[in-house]
């Protein structure tokens, strides 16, 4: 979990100075298995995150008089009490243990998948959303071309065709098969765009995941996201699955 999803999951513009200080080092004790912290230190990341820089002689005298924190392993250092940290705990179980995807619609408005209730794919389309803005191109586009081929499967489903696709042991082929088998049955009915640019990101996945020395760029997906974007749209229709 990032510091900026975690200050707005406790509301931490609503809390006063010496709360916010708890919250942070609750939150660096959890997340980042960091116990201690000094006040210039919790100054800066308050400043960082947009609020006022406080007066760290006055801060100071706050951490020591509050019975939320006590003495670190130095002079200038500073920790939760256990009672502090057993009740932050108690608030918050799930700071340190979270998988929670923390994504915007960068790449993929999310609300799309929201609506559809399935699970499964919110959580692809977070990861590839979250991988994008993280600078994890090659996760990014292996991710881009699973949310395809899972799409392209459920169009199959909702057409009655999924035969099309399987093979004698009940498996799905390939996508390269699945992609040129999409474009030409009348049962999917994808549009000229979409058949001209869907290949393209089967591409662009591939080379992530199996090319020796390639890492894929920022500019590799941006160039394609809207042509990407328009070709998830259209399937999540023939998938049946928006209306």
């Amino acid at each position: 979990m990032n510091i900026e999803h975690y200050a707005r999951k406790v509301s931490l513009d609503e809390s006063s100075e010496i709360r916010k200080v708890e919250l942070l080092a609750f939150f660096f004790s959890e997340d980042k298995d960091q116990q201690e912290f000094s006040v210039p230190e919790m100054v800066e990341i308050l400043v960082a995150l947009g609020y006022a820089r406080p007066n760290a002689t006055r801060l100071k005298g706050r951490i020591k008089k509050s019975s939320a924190f006590i003495n670190g392993s130095k002079s200038d250092l500073y920790r939760l009490s256990k009672s502090s940290f057993k009740s932050l705990r108690a608030d918050f179980p799930d700071i340190g243990d979270s998988e929670e995807i923390v994504s915007d619609s960068t790449l993929i408005p999310e609300i799309l998948f929201e609506e559809i209730r399935r699970p499964y794919l919110v959580k692809i389309v977070q990861q590839i959303n979250a991988s994008y803005e993280n600078n994890l191109f090659d996760a990014c586009a292996m991710m881009m071309r699973r949310l395809l081929e899972v799409l392209i499967i459920h169009s199959f489903e909702e057409a009655g065709i999924v035969s099309e696709i399987t093979d004698s042991d009940g498996g799905f082929q390939n996508l390269k098969t699945l992609i040129n088998k999409a474009k030409s049955r009348p049962e999917i009915g994808l549009s000229g765009g979409v058949r001209k640019a869907i290949d393209q990101f089967r591409e662009l996945g591939n080379l992530s995941a199996h090319l020796i020395r390639y890492n894929c760029r920022k500019d590799d997906i941006r160039t394609l996201r809207m042509d990407y974007r328009a070709t998830i749209e259209e399937l999540l229709y023939k998938a049946g699955l928006k209306i």
